[in-house]
This record gives C-alpha cells, sequence and structure tokens, in this order.
C-alpha cells in the first residue's frame, strides 16, 4: 500500500463549467455563505440593521437609492406610489404618486439644477419628480418638453437622458446643456445654439423592441432594448450618431445592470454579460455557475457593485439568493438563507431591504441580524487520476480558527461526518490569531474507495476561518493488494 497526500493550496469560488473529476480542488461544485478572500476559507459575514423602523406600509417595493450630500446620503425607499426619506433616523413620507399598475420599477439620477442637487425619480406613469432632502416638487414642464412619464434615467456628457415613455417607447430625450441659466428641466430646442438644445430622437424604431434602460459610460451611451443593443456618442446634438452593435445578447432588465470603473456588466438568464467598449460579450467565467443559473428567475434582480464586488439578486424555486462576483479575483460565490426586496450602493456600502421592510447593511455581523447563517463548501468528487486505486482516508490536516467545523468525507456515495474544535474566534485576537493559525488541527478519519469529496460546514452556525489550505492523507491500494 502506497502513501498520497490530497492538497487543497487555497480556495477560490464555485466551478461548474465541467464534469468534477477534472476540477482541481481549490474549486467547490456547490458552496453557500462562504467567503474565499485571499485563499482563505472562512464563513462569510451576514448583516444588520441600517435603521431599526421598518419602512411605513405593505407597497411593494420599487425603488431604493439614495440622495448624495456634503453631509452624507440620505437613504430613499419608493414603495406603492410612496416616497419616504430616512432623515434623523425616521422614515419620512415626503411625496406621493398615484399608481396604475402593479408592475412599477423605478429609476433614479443624481443632477444638479442651478446651485442645488437634487435626486430625480422616474416612474414610467407620472410626472418625474426631485427631492432635495427636504422636499419634493415636480421636475420640468410642459413648455420645457420635459414633463412626460419617462421610465429611465442617466446622465451623459453633462445632460439628462431619459426613456422608456409608453406612448412612445423607442424614443430618447435629451436636456439642453447646463448652463447661462439653461438646466437639465429644459428639454427643449434652442434656436440661437443648436450645439447646447434639447430634444428627442428615435432608437431603431421596430415594433416590438422598447427601451428597457440606458446607462452612460465615460464616452458612449447605451441604450438597450428588448431585442437589441444600441449606442450613442458624440457631445453635442449636431453630432450624436446612434449605433446598433452587433452583438447576439439576451434581453435585461434596468435594475439588474451596473457600472464598475468604466466597464459595464449586466444579468441575463444564462449568467453575466460585459460591454467591452465595442460589443457585448458574456464574462469569459460565466459558465462558472450555470448550474444555478439554469434554475434562477431574475424577475426581481438587482445588481449593485460595491468594493470592488458585484452583488445580484435572484429567486431559485421558492428562496431568494445573492452571488458575489468578485471583479478582480474573478470568482463567484453564493449567499442565501435571507430574504430581498432590494438592493443599492449607499456612501460604499450594500445596503438591502427584506419583506420585513427593514434596512439593512452587510458588513462585520456573525448572523443575519440574529438568524444563524449555515455555511457549506463541497468539493469536486475525484478519483484523484486513479481509478483503480482503492482510497482509505487516514488524516485530515488543517490549520484555522473559530467556533468548530464539521467535515464529511463522502467516498463512492457512502459519507461520513467529522467534528473538530478549533481556537475559540472570540478569545483569538493579534499575536494569538497568527499563533492559532500556525497551529495544525488533525483529524482521523476512516472510510474507503474510489470516488472522493469533502464538505467543510460551520456547526450551529458558527464561524470557521482555514487558513492554507487542508491536506488528506491517504493509503492507496488495488484490489489484488
Amino acid at each position: 500500500m502506497s502513501i498520497k497526500t490530497y492538497d487543497i493550496p487555497y480556495f477560490t469560488g464555485i466551478n461548474q463549467a465541467g464534469g468534477e473529476n477534472s476540477l482541481p480542488g481549490r474549486f467547490a461544485v456547490d458552496a453557500v455563505n462562504m467567503d474565499t478572500d485571499g485563499g482563505r476559507l472562512r464563513v462569510a459575514s451576514g448583516y444588520y440593521k441600517f435603521n431599526a423602523a421598518p419602512v411605513p406600509g405593505n407597497g411593494r417595493i420599487e425603488l431604493l437609492s439614495s440622495l448624495r450630500t456634503a453631509s452624507g446620503e440620505i437613504p430613499v425607499v419608493m414603495s406603492g406610489g410612496m416616497l419616504y426619506a430616512l432623515i434623523g433616523n425616521r422614515w419620512q413620507l415626503v411625496h406621493t404618486s398615484q399608481r396604475q399598475g402593479s408592475d412599477v420599477t423605478c429609476d433614479a439620477a443624481m443632477v444638479r439644477i442651478g446651485s442645488a442637487d437634487y435626486l430625480v425619480i422616474a416612474d414610467g406613469e407620472n410626472q418625474l419628480i426631485k427631492f432635495d432632502g427636504e422636499s419634493v416638487t415636480d421636475f420640468g414642464s410642459q413648455e420645457g418638453c420635459s414633463d412626460v412619464p419617462v421610465r429611465f434615467l442617466t446622465m451623459y456628457r453633462g445632460r439628462l437622458f431619459a426613456a422608456g415613455e409608453a406612448e412612445n417607447p423607442d424614443r430618447l430625450y435629451y436636456s439642453v446643456l447646463p448652463g447661462g441659466g439653461r438646466t437639465v428641466e429644459d428639454w427643449g430646442y434652442v434656436e440661437a445654439s443648436p450645439a447646447i438644445e434639447g430634444g428627442h430622437i428615435e432608437v431603431g424604431a421596430v415594433g416590438g423592441d422598447p427601451i428597457v434602460a440606458i446607462r452612460a459610460l465615460s464616452n458612449q451611451l447605451l441604450i438597450f432594448k428588448k431585442n437589441s443593443l444600441y449606442r450613442l456618442i458624440g457631445d453635442r446634438p449636431s453630432n450624436y450618431t446612434i449605433e446598433r452593435i452587433d452583438a447576439d445578447m439576451l434581453t435585461t432588465r434596468h435594475t439588474a445592470i451596473a457600472v464598475y470603473g468604466d466597464m459595464l456588466y449586466f444579468v441575463t438568464r444564462e449568467g453575466l454579460h460585459y460591454y467591452n467598449g465595442v460589443t457585448v460579450r458574456p464574462c469569459p467565467d460565466m459558465r462558472l455557475i450555470k448550474g444555478i443559473m439554469a434554475r434562477a428567475e431574475l424577475a426581481k434582480c438587482r445588481a449593485v457593485t460595491v468594493g470592488g464586488k458585484l452583488y445580484f439578486n435572484y429567486t431559485s424555486g421558492m428562496d431568494d439568493e445573492m452571488m458575489v462576483y468578485d471583479l478582480e479575483e474573478r470568482k463567484y460565490m453564493r449567499r442565501n438563507g435571507f430574504d430581498i426586496s432590494a438592493l443599492a450602493a449607499v456612501d460604499g456600502k450594500l445596503l438591502m431591504i427584506n419583506r420585513k421592510r427593514i434596512l439593512y447593511e452587510f458588513g462585520e455581523s456573525s448572523s443575519y441580524d440574529g438568524d444563524p447563517i449555515e455555511a457549506y463548501w463541497r468539493t469536486p468528487r475525484t478519483d484523484l487520476g486513479d481509478k483503480a486505486a482503492i482510497k482509505s482516508p487516514r488524516m485530515l490536516y488543517l490549520r484555522g480558527r473559530g467556533d468548530g467545523i464539521r467535515v464529511d468525507i463522502e467516498l463512492d456515495g457512502r459519507s461520513a461526518a467529522y467534528y473538530a474544535r478549533l481556537s475559540e474566534f472570540d478569545r483569538v485576537r493579534g499575536a494569538e490569531a497568527a499563533e492559532a493559525e500556525a497551529r495544525v488541527t488533525e483529524i482521523p478519519v476512516f472510510n474507503e474507495g474510489r470516488c472522493l469529496s469533502m464538505t467543510f460546514s460551520n456547526v450551529n452556525g458558527g464561524f470557521f476561518e482555514l487558513e492554507g489550505g487542508v491536506e488528506l492523507e491517504m493509503g492507496l491500494r488495488r484490489r489484488t493488494e
């Protein structure tokens, strides 16, 4: 009998792109509520109340956004036509809109009008409104050709662009260039200076292909339609050019689009796509979560970027889940165990509203606001490139700290569970933490078979962190031995 060590030097992310047998051990074929930053495997942080008071009412959450001010950001929520602002730790009703439909989803954009900053909000049913931190007023006017009920907003080269008018689904509006007494509330013509005038243009006027989102990058404006994608380039109406992008792409939603740096990402039912400045491409690692996305429903999807990571939510069966995509290390991790009504990035933080209508902040929390975090990581099922050999695990070596860990070792479909105590997480600080991570924990294991898989889980919602990977020592023998 020979001795072999199955070594997992570090941990990366979920990989469902191919057969498990060919995957390195650093990947997981299934994992939830784990974090692998720096190659460590640790239970992901939870969330806590950003504000204890629930959003009033019981209407569907149509918008979670914020007004940026010199003293900080003011979270705002639109729910069933009611606009609430979190002022002085209290939700204050600042505006009421009429609702005709039940599927309204709002959009918002920060603009400057004169010397004041406003959050402009569109719902597709009513005239735009603007919020300055104290009160809400109507945006635009009939005289300025800006009283149309649009759904989508974005700022591009100093102008406000808008789209999503029900009566003109292919129309893209743009404001005048601000300055000299002009503001983005004026979308009309300026005869004396065509270079600064406002107006509108029809984009790919083909039946059944309405505009579904608009987003601006530094040098172009992307116009998403139901079945196509266009871009607008130029810095004034006289040289605006609209081009159809030759890309075979699936449709998306305006809430499922996020910008990181000057790169635009959007979620489709196949996974994450990006725009590279010329055309649309699937993210090269999109297939890493193909099994998850095959079950995902994106009707409530919202995508946001915070701290180098892209977060988007979806529904899997009856449950809400959230995918975390590391934009620098190019890896995916899955989160679940909570419901999601809205996501937003506010002041560099990831905020969420759930069905309790509470506003939460994701961060250094060991629970989901008191509820335990159930986490696990399953390695690929592999024969280690030697199908004939019968593997007999003897000892599992790992380094880490936390409240304890459960390891399930499966061989040929038969699984056995093992538990180990780790250094107490709450009492480990500074040099003691380094000393704890330097100690190796040995877990004796017993089983045999040809195909191996391991699952690392937390115990009773507790925390653990593994440093430096894991090693499994096993004996190998042939049937004749």
